[in-house]
């Protein structure tokens, strides 16, 4: 059995990101806490990945590979001991040897499946129930790889999976770093009348429903204070009485600021950002959809929602005002059931996988 320091891992994205992204995030955050125990960590980014949808073409993009390198648009501390490349596919002659290669996002994985045993031994780390633009068969295909361990980030996901695959299925809920989203605003000193929300351009992220729910609410609490955050620019026509913030540097503060965070997603594969709230102390309301259930629980951790449903996310945001007694309870016993997410009980579980499959255990 090798020692962490002699086991090279190879992560394999889909693209590079220029701005936050949570799937990007949990990568990222794996790539940085294995380097730290000593595993030799490496990022590949192909230039080019099937069924993506790019607005550059082939040639321009990789130019700017070459020309821009790994210096700019970094929004994620990398530790410097992690090594990164941009290869034109994920093809055995680009991809570099390693003993375990991770991939996300189905169309990669389905690319890593080709990989000779060189690349090393394969892990596909599934984040979300993958279906936004069809290919559902490829989907499915991604799940039954020859020789790879499939990683699923909630329970619902692995009930999917397991009905197209005979691979070996592990659960590994995502991770938050605790050190960094904590309460440093007592839930019971802020203001109730405080709700934030993450807005964002993509359809799935149900934005406009919450917009519209907030603006019922107001009509009923004039004094009503709400912070939007996201990676897009400042949405025209944004209400006056709603702040936003792009790219916030601290988040967590913006977090601890608000009474309540709402969640407007039509499908989400774990949601970080309403598990970051919970952890900073934040009252949830979520739309009902599996990825919430995770650690939404109607009525004792978070309040759940119809999807699109902007009045009755109107109707939960006013009863956590109207009741400040039951917005503290809530909001309490949502932080103390997401203490289980934290980054170092995600990466041992994530080390012994690793570990298991080089052993020929699983």
């Amino acid at each position: 059995m090798q020692t962490s320091e002699r086991i090279r891992i190879n992560f394999i994205l889909p693209f590079k990101p220029r701005r936050p992204a949570g799937g990007f995030r949990v990568m990222y955050e794996y790539a940085n806490r294995l380097s730290q125990k000593g595993y030799e960590v490496h990022l590949t980014f192909p230039l080019k990945t099937p069924y993506m949808k790019y607005r550059l073409p082939y040639l321009i993009r990789s130019l700017l590979a070459k020309i821009e390198g790994f210096s700019r648009d970094k929004w994620f501390d990398f530790l410097a001991a992690i090594t990164m490349s941009y290869v034109p596919q994920i093809k055995d002659k680009y991809v570099q040897d390693a003993d375990v290669v991770i991939a996300t996002w189905w169309s990669t994985v389905l690319e890593m499946g080709k990989l000779s045993s060189s690349k090393g031994n394969k892990i596909n780390l599934i984040q979300g129930f993958e279906n936004w633009e069809g290919h559902e068969d490829l989907l499915y295909a991604s799940y039954n790889m020859k020789d790879t361990v499939d990683i699923v980030v909630a329970s619902y996901l692995s009930k999917i999976v397991v009905q197209h695959t005979s691979n070996h299925i592990e659960m590994i809920e995502s991770g938050i770093d605790n050190s960094v989203y904590k309460v440093k605003n007592n839930i019971e000193d802020r203001n109730p009348y405080t709700v934030a929300m993450m807005y964002s351009i993509q359809e799935i992220k149900g934005s406009k429903y919450g917009l519209k729910a907030l603006e019922l609410v107001r009509e009923q609490i004039p004094q009503l204070e709400v912070e939007f955050f996201g990676i897009s620019p400042c949405p025209e026509d944004l209400p006056y009485w709603i702040k936003y913030y792009r790219d916030p540097e601290k988040l967590n503060d913006l977090y601890n600021r608000n009474a309540i965070f709402i969640s407007n997603s039509f499908t989400e594969g774990f949601g970080l950002v309403s598990v970051e709230s919970m952890f900073c102390g934040c009252a949830l309301v979520c739309t009902d959809i599996e990825g919430h259930k995770e650690y939404a629980f109607e009525g004792e951790t978070a309040l759940l929602v119809e999807v699109r449903n902007s009045q009755q996310m109107a109707n939960s945001i006013l009863r956590l005002i109207n009741d400040n007694l039951y917005r503290i309870k809530l909001a309490s016993n949502g932080n103390k059931y997401v203490q289980r997410f934290k980054w170092d009980n995600a990466v041992e579980k994530m080390e012994k996988v690793i570990k298991q499959t080089l052993e020929g255990t699983i």
